[in-house]
Parts: C-alpha cells; structure tokens; sequence
C-alpha cells in the first residue's frame, strides 16, 4: 500500500498504531470489493483498533438536486447503501472473520453518539464563524459536486451545494477529533486522497485545527500511484 501520512505530527500518531478510522462513501465508484480488502488488511496489520464508518446520510438530498423525484431518490439511496454493507460485510469476513478489531457502523449510528454530538458543536460553530474553515468547507464541497455534475449533464446548483455541505457537516467532526468519538489516545483518518478540509485541519497555522492526538494518512494501492 501507498502511505503518506499529512506531516510530522500524523506520522507519529501513524506509528502509535492505536486506531484507524476508514470512511467509505456510499455510491463512490473508487470503494470496489478489492480495494476495501484490501485496505481492511493493511489496517488489521498496522491498528490495535479500526473503525469503519460508512456515510448513509444526505444521499437521497444530492439525488433530489440532481432532478429525482423523492420516492425514486429514497429507493435509490437504499439499493446504494444495501449494495455497500455488502462490500464492506465481505471485506471484514476476509479480514476479520471473528469480529474482534474491525467494528463497522453507520454514520447515522455515530451520529446519535454523545462525544460526536459534542465535536459536532464545535465543528458547526466554525463553519458559522471560521471564514477559513468556511471557506475550505465550500471549496471541498464544489470539488465533489464538480466531479459528479460532470458525470451525467447535471449542471452545479445551489441545491447541490446545500445538500453537498449538509453531507459534509455530518461528516465532518469524524475528520476533527476521532480520538474523542471513538474513545480512544489517538487516531488517524485514513483514506484514499487529499482533502481541502484535512489539508486545513492538520495545519498548525490555521484558525481551526483537529483535536492534537487526530492525524490523516492517504492511503491506497500501490498500483494507483502517488499522484
């Protein structure tokens, strides 16, 4: 697996060992069997303890934008997310057939977790207040929209980006202070590319920053390359 840890300080909690978070995205073309295998298993081998949240909220709110009617988003949004707990429920069979240190959930399930409600406050009042964390918040919500728009016509709208920075207000304090959400010293977010929000969140020179013992590590296949 290619690794590059986001600087001195993610290295060093990398080195720890003490825990992974892997966020997988519902119907992102890139999270295929193979690939979250193995992920998975370079995880098991590098983590005392790993999570994997997949995201299953906001899906339907992106397909309304793109035009859906609200029954056929809803039912859309359900196949999508049934075919991804198969992926994943695959994966950690292979991985971790027992069940001890892979533990998989939904971010709606983390969600109703009081230490995430808690960072969610804080992670809230900055995209409010933080013109910085505003601003990176919009500009990795316009990326994705971006890529997505150009798959199938649809042009960006406003409804995009609302449902877009919904999607991510949800996600966001997994990427802040994991180490409190999930109970644990220390934590890296790992996935497979970097992000505006956590080029931010890792850099000491900014307003907002994550929690001190939360670092992020891009992580993906040897084959796909550094770039």
């Amino acid at each position: 697996m290619y690794v590059k840890p986001l600087g001195a300080e993610c290295r060093r909690i990398w080195q720890r060992g003490d825990h992974a978070l892997i966020g997988v995205s519902a119907g992102n073309s890139y999270f295929n069997q193979e690939r979250l295998t193995k992920l998975l298993k370079w995880a098991g081998h590098s983590f005392a303890e790993i999570d994997v949240v997949y995201v299953d909220t906001h899906l339907d709110t992106m397909l309304i934008a793109d035009g859906r009617a609200p029954l056929h988003a809803a039912k859309s949004s359900r196949s999508t997310i049934k075919d991804l707990r198969r992926r994943i429920r695959r994966s950690v069979e292979l991985v971790d057939p027992d069940g001890v240190r892979l533990r998989v959930r939904s971010l709606t399930e983390v969600m109703d977790l009081p230490e995430y409600q808690k960072v969610r406050l804080s992670t809230d009042l900055a995209m409010r207040e933080d013109p910085e964390f505003a601003a990176t918040c919009e500009k990795m919500v316009r990326q994705v929209v971006g890529h997505r728009s150009t798959g199938d016509g649809n042009v960006m709208t406003k409804a995009h980006i609302e449902a877009g920075l919904s999607y991510l207000q949800a996600e966001a304090p997994l990427f802040v202070d994991s180490p409190s959400i999930f109970d644990v010293r220390s934590s890296v977010v790992c996935y497979h590319m970097l992000t505006p929000i956590t080029d931010q969140l890792c850099r000491r020179d900014s307003s907002f920053r994550c929690a001190p013992e939360n670092g992020y590590l891009i992580v993906r296949p040897t084959e796909l390359g550094e770039s």
